[in-house]
C-alpha cells in the first residue's frame, strides 16, 4: 500500500473516531477492519498451517538443524503479526480502537498457530526422548528470533496463548531428560540381555546415548537454561515442574549452564557404563563380555576425543576411559593365557619315545583342553 493510501486512510480513521459530535453517534469501524484484516492474516498462513499438519517428519536423532517446517510457520506468523501491528499504528492513531482492531484481526491466525504447536507437543510426548529432538530447534529458533519480537508486540496484541504453548514445549524437554536418564540406567527396558549382540559389538544403547549428546551439544543455548531449571542432578528424579517462570528462564549459554550441561554428560556416560558392566553379566563366556566392555568403552573414549564432544568432556573423562579400555585389553590378553599355553605345547611322549602324529584320543584331549581355557 502506497504512503499516501496509509495516510488518507489514517486522516479517515482519525475522523470517523472524533465526529461523534459532529453527526450524532458513533462509527465503530474496527468490525469491518478485523473482518478484512483477519481473513487477510489467515488466508496468507494457512498454506503454512497445512504444510505442518501433512509434511512435518520426526526423523529422530536423524532430524536436520532448522529443517522443520514448524519452524517456518512461526518465523513467518511473527513477521505477519509485527507488520500488522505496523499498518495499525500508521493508520489507527487512537490507541484504544487499534489495541480492540489488533486483538480481533490477529486472533483467527494466531489461534491456528497455537493449534498447530499444541498438536506437535502432543506428538512429542507420545514419542521417545530419541525421537523429540525437533522440539529443541523449536524452542530455540523462538527464544532466538521471536521472543525479542513477541515482547514488544505483548505491550499492544495479547500473546500469551503462544508463549504458554512455547512453555508447554519446556515442560516436554524437561521430562525428557528424565526419561533419557532413566533409559540410560535400562530402568525403561524390561530385558537388558536380549538385544545383546553375539560377537560384543558397540551396544545400541552406547550409540544412541552418544549420538543424543551430539544432538543436545548442538542446542546448547536452549539445553543449558533448561538444565539450570533442573539444577544439578535433577535429571535423575521426575520434578515436580508444572510451570516455568518467564523470569527465571534466560536465553543463551552462561558459565552455570556450562557447567551443568558438562555434569549432565558426565552423568550420563556414569550411569551408561554401569549399564554396560551389567549387560556384561549377559555372556556365558568371561572372554566375550571382555570383549564387549572393550569395544564399547572404547568407542566411548574415541567419541569424547573427538567434536563435538571433545568440547565438553576433559582430560579427566579421557583418562578414565583410557584406563577403562587398558583394563578391559589386559583382561582379553589374560584370557587367551591358557590358550597359549597349549600352543607352546608341541612335544608327545608315549612310552618313552618322541612321536611326531597324534592318534584320533590324542586330538580328541587337545580339543577339550582347547574348550575349557578358549
Amino acid at each position: 500500500m502506497s504512503s499516501e493510501s496509509l495516510k488518507q486512510l489514517s486522516q479517515l480513521s482519525t475522523y470517523i473516531s472524533t465526529s461523534e459530535k459532529e453527526i450524532g453517534y458513533t462509527v465503530d469501524f474496527s468490525k469491518p477492519y478485523i473482518e478484512i484484516r483477519s481473513n487477510y492474516l489467515l488466508k496468507s498462513l494457512h498454506s503454512l498451517s497445512q504444510s505442518v499438519q501433512v509434511s512435518e517428519r520426526h526423523q529422530g536423532i536423524s532430524y536436520e538443524k532448522g529443517s522443520g517446517e514448524f519452524l517456518k510457520y512461526m518465523e513467518c506468523f511473527t513477521k505477519a503479526i509485527q507488520s500488522e501491528q505496523e499498518f495499525a499504528s500508521k493508520i489507527l492513531s487512537n490507541r484504544s480502537q487499534r489495541v480492540t482492531a489488533l486483538k480481533g484481526s490477529i486472533a483467527p491466525a494466531m489461534q491456528e498457530f497455537v493449534s498447530a504447536g499444541r498438536h506437535l507437543n502432543v506428538v512429542a510426548k507420545r514419542l521417545s526422548y530419541f525421537d523429540t529432538i525437533f522440539i529443541f530447534d523449536i524452542m530455540d529458533k523462538y527464544e532466538r528470533d521471536c521472543a525479542p519480537i513477541f515482547k514488544e508486540l505483548s505491550q499492544e496484541i495479547d500473546l500469551s496463548d503462544c508463549t504458554e504453548m512455547i512453555l508447554a514445549f519446556k515442560l516436554t524437554a524437561l521430562k525428557s531428560f528424565h526419561d533419557f536418564s532413566e533409559d540410560v540406567k535400562g530402568k525403561r527396558e524390561n530385558n537388558a540381555f536380549m538385544n545383546m549382540s553375539s560377537d560384543g559389538t558397540v551396544h545400541e544403547m552406547t550409540s544412541n546415548t552418544l549420538n543424543y549428546l551430539k544432538r543436545l551439544y548442538l542446542w546448547r543455548e536452549i539445553v543449558e537454561p533448561l538444565l539450570l531449571l533442573l539444577g544439578d542432578g535433577g535429571w535423575n528424579h521426575p520434578g515436580p515442574i508444572t510451570a516455568i517462570p518467564e523470569k527465571g528462564f534466560s536465553y543463551g549459554e552462561s558459565a552455570k549452564g556450562a557447567a551443568l550441561l558438562q555434569s549432565f554428560f558426565d552423568d550420563a556416560l556414569d550411569q551408561l557404563t554401569v549399564s554396560l558392566q551389567s549387560r556384561s553379566r549377559g555372556y556365558k563366556k568371561p572372554a566375550l563380555a571382555t570383549v564387549f566392555l572393550l569395544n564399547n568403552y572404547n568407542h566411548i573414549l574415541r567419541q569424547i576425543r573427538s567434536p563435538p564432544l571433545n568440547a565438553i568432556f576433559d582430560e579427566v573423562s579421557e583418562l578414565k576411559f583410557s584406563k577403562l579400555v587398558k583394563k578391559q585389553l589386559d583382561s582379553y590378553q589374560e584370557s587367551w593365557k591358557p590358550c597359549v599355553e597349549n600352543l607352546m605345547d608341541v612335544t608327545y611322549v608315549r612310552g618313552g619315545a618322541i612321536k611326531s602324529s597324534m592318534g584320533s584320543n590324542d586330538r580328541q584331549l587337545i580339543k577339550e583342553r582347547f574348550k575349557v581355557a578358549c
